[in-house]
């Protein structure tokens, strides 16, 4: 079968300055729409660490939001391994942990609505909830608990929302000259990977990165990407001719309002 190859650019903006761009090949078939196949291709380069990430990166501030780590007493862990032998109705086939898993997930929902009806509603809940089972580096198995990264302002409703099933600890809420991925990468390390279950649960009020359409590349498309001046460079692949090529990078505020500016001027030209 007869198809073209197209070189394609996707950029992904953050609120606080963390951008992405992706060049890559799209193989175009007869029949096929290339921008429809363009974006397919793009989305299909992503992963979960880039995924949370950006959403942390566009809703989140390393002073002034919080990471906080909910973990069971003997009596909350009593209570999730219940609600994990309920399960074992609807789904006869799973492995224990995964069970534990599962029912682990359904105790932080539960308590991202007892905080919700607190708050009159879903409307200011910013927040991220990751159910870690496994060490990071070992990954041997762990008690079960669970990493939240939410709005600052509401750690103390958060913390007597949990109080029943267990404790509260305050973690770090790092991040590498304001981007959040070497967070995101920790918290996926502690994840094994369950077929058809979610990996974290974001709140309904968090805020997606503006994701630009695919950008056809007419002009030396196989060559290496570099980032816009005055932008620090965070992470970059290695380039190698003729494969999909990443670069992650820091505009800092100065430079925003710069291609702002650009951006208003150019929808002035005629």
């Amino acid at each position: 079968m007869l198809f073209d190859t197209v070189w394609y650019t996707r950029k992904i903006i953050c609120r606080n300055g963390i951008e992405e761009r992706t060049k890559y090949p799209v193989r175009i078939e007869p029949g096929q729409k290339p921008k429809r196949a363009a974006a397919r291709t793009g989305r299909s380069l992503d992963s979960a660490v880039r995924q949370l990430a950006r959403l942390l990166n566009n809703n989140f501030e390393a002073h002034e939001d919080l990471h906080l780590g909910f973990e069971y007493s003997d009596a909350g862990l009593a209570k999730v391994e219940e609600r994990a032998r309920k399960l074992r109705e609807e789904y006869p086939e799973a492995e224990e942990r995964d069970l534990l898993f599962m029912a682990a997930q359904a105790e932080a929902s539960n308590w991202a609505r007892r905080v919700q009806r607190e708050l009159g509603g879903a409307k200011n809940f910013r927040c991220v909830i990751v159910t870690a089972n496994i060490d990071g580096e070992t990954k041997e198995p762990v008690r079960i608990h669970h990493h939240i990264v939410i709005a600052g302002e509401l750690r103390d409703v958060a913390a007597r929302k949990w109080r029943k099933l267990g404790f509260v600890k305050e973690l770090r809420l790092y991040t590498v000259n304001m981007d959040f991925t070497a967070l995101a990468t920790y918290l996926m390390e502690q994840v094994r990977y369950i077929p058809n279950a979610k990996r974290y649960t974001p709140s309904r009020c968090l805020q997606q990165p503006i994701v630009e359409e695919p950008a056809r590349v007419t002009r030396f498309a196989e060559s290496e990407m570099r980032p816009p001046a005055g932008c620090i460079v965070l992470a970059r692949s290695n380039y190698v001719r003729g494969a999909a090529q990443y670069i992650r990078y820091y505009r800092p505020p100065e430079r925003r309002k710069a291609r702002k500016r650009k951006v208003a001027d150019d929808d002035v030209q005629i």
